[in-house]
């Protein structure tokens, strides 16, 4: 079961740095790559995965769970809705998509 929780965190992780690496390379025009609201969405599925395996497995914590969960549900909601616009994204939209990102790492990663 540590091998398959270990396989899912990475992947999980792996999910969110080729959103913010679609989004970094998209920048310039803001015209963001349809794989951003894919690489957003995978993290989303993996994260819940995790956190049903790691309910399952022992005690979680459920704030941390919980922070995380609204954190990547605002990312892919402002991922969406930036390849819905295109070029014509407001900027608390387009730039709320990294920040939204990062955040989710340093909680998943620092709390």
């Amino acid at each position: 079961m540590s091998i398959l929780l270990s396989l899912l965190v990475a992947l999980h992780l792996l999910c969110w740095a080729v959103a913010l690496g679609l989004w970094v390379a998209a920048a310039r025009t803001r015209q963001p790559n349809p794989g951003m609201g894919h690489a957003l969405a995978g993290a989303m599925v993996l994260g819940i995965v995790l956190a049903v395996l790691v309910s399952l497995t022992g005690e979680p914590d459920h704030m941390k769970l919980g922070i995380k969960l609204l954190v990547g549900l605002v990312a892919l909601v402002l991922g969406y809705i930036a390849q819905k616009k295109g070029p014509e994204t407001p900027s608390p939209v387009w730039f709320g998509v990294p920040a939204a990102i990062v955040v989710n790492v340093f909680v998943a990663t620092l709390v």
